[in-house]
């Protein structure tokens, strides 16, 4: 017996049919006629289906309707049909009507050390009036019928509490870390909270920047060489293999991060390799988009094998000096690692945005890992929020 609660679409209620009375003529056996009414758009029921690409037209319509996202044809095709092969995605429907989506991509993770075949989930949503009638729940469980490990990285308030619910197993917390670059945020953020004039606080941080903020040059520990790309070099695999430090880490996948970085509504990315004395060490992942600070930039991947802090701190110094000659209003990151952690906060950064708690569906067999490595590599972190009008300038 199935362990999970039943959701049923709602029905409309009926009063009991009225039994049948002796008139002057004798009984009457006559059944009145049901009443031919319309029957609602809430009241029609909502199937979980498969995507296909026939269906993108009813998908646009309910991204239309329910987030704001560039609305171009070449937007579509890259966002769900350009990565049928490396993920995958239900839709509730109501009659041809897209009312719910959930989206997953296909990810290989190390658990142990051992490769295993992962979904992470993102874009779970449905339209408020067939919530009730178990949409979303019935979405995620088509989910979780799938062979593969599933993972779910930040999202809602919502999504947080409904997980446990079903009993998906929390494993961390990425916290959320900034470094704030530009005098114009600290001042009007400053003006918010104390109340002092805008440009009073703007002039007051202008000689702070630099000193207080700026990244700071680290040695790295040893021979330290930094090599840059537009691409994932293949030799980063290497890095993956045997004992990592890490019981729970995502190994990179080029199919992946080509779609990833082929959205030009997402901003540019670099691939930074490190070198200690000759050896490949570790790898990073940089990026600068359209933010709502201005040009932001984030650390979307900082990962070395067998971390040291000496190690994090020279590779995040390395990155946010490459970001930072860009000028953004601010560099974001996140981590579950401790050692990163401490890197980032060696760097200047400081606890401050969103932090992303981390299931897991099904239970593990054993222990919980309890060194997972996440960080802004998961999901759609690496392309939210979306520039919808990439061709344009943006200044810090």
């Amino acid at each position: 017996m199935s362990c999970w609660p039943t959701f049923h679409p709602a029905t409309e209620a009926r009063a009991p049919r009225p039994a049948a009375s002796s008139g002057l003529h004798g009984a009457c056996t006559a059944t009145p006629p049901e009443p031919d009414l319309p029957v609602s758009d809430s009241e029609r029921p909502t199937t979980i289906v498969p995507f296909e690409p026939g269906r993108l037209d009813a998908v646009r319509a309910f991204s239309e309707q329910y987030w704001s996202r560039p609305s171009g044809d070449d937007y579509y095709v890259w966002r769900y049909l350009a990565p049928v092969g490396i993920s995958r995605m239900f839709l509730a429907l109501r009659g041809e009507e897209c009312v719910g989506t959930l989206f997953a991509l296909r990810k290989t993770w190390r658990l142990r050390g051992a490769r295993v075949p992962c979904l992470e989930v993102f874009d779970w949503h449905a339209l408020a009036e067939v919530r009730g009638a178990g949409a979303g729940i019935r979405l995620m469980r088509a989910m979780m019928r799938s062979p593969e490990r599933i993972f779910s990285i930040g999202g809602t308030a919502d999504v947080h509490s409904t997980l446990p619910l079903m009993r998906w197993t929390p494993l961390s917390t990425a916290l959320a870390f900034e470094l704030p670059l530009s005098a114009s945020l600290l001042g009007d953020r400053l003006h918010r909270s104390r109340g002092v004039p805008r440009a009073a606080a703007r002039a007051l941080f202008v000689p702070l920047v630099g000193p207080m903020f700026a990244p700071r040059p680290i040695a790295p520990p040893g021979r330290g060489e930094v090599v840059e790309s537009d691409s994932l070099p293949p030799e980063v695999a290497s890095l993956y293999e045997g004992d990592t430090g890490y019981d729970l880490v995502q190994q990179p996948d080029p199919e992946v991060l080509g779609w990833l970085t082929a959205s030009r509504w997402s901003g540019r990315w670099r691939f930074l390799r490190f070198h200690l004395d000759g050896r490949l060490r570790g790898w990073a992942m940089t990026r600068l988009y359209a933010g709502k600070t201005g040009l932001q930039g984030s650390l979307v991947e900082v990962f070395a094998p067998r971390p040291e802090a000496g190690l994090y701190a020279w590779m995040v110094a390395e990155a946010c000096r490459l970001l930072a000659a860009a000028r953004p209003s601010r560099i974001l990151a996140r981590a579950t690692c401790p050692v990163l952690r401490a890197a980032l906060a060696r760097n200047r950064f400081r606890r401050s945005g969103v932090d992303a708690p981390v299931y897991s569906w099904p239970a593990f067999s054993g222990d919980v890992p309890s060194s997972p490595h996440v960080t802004y590599l998961h999901s759609d972190a690496p392309i939210q929020p979306y520039d919808h009008a990439p061709e344009g300038t943006h200044e810090s």
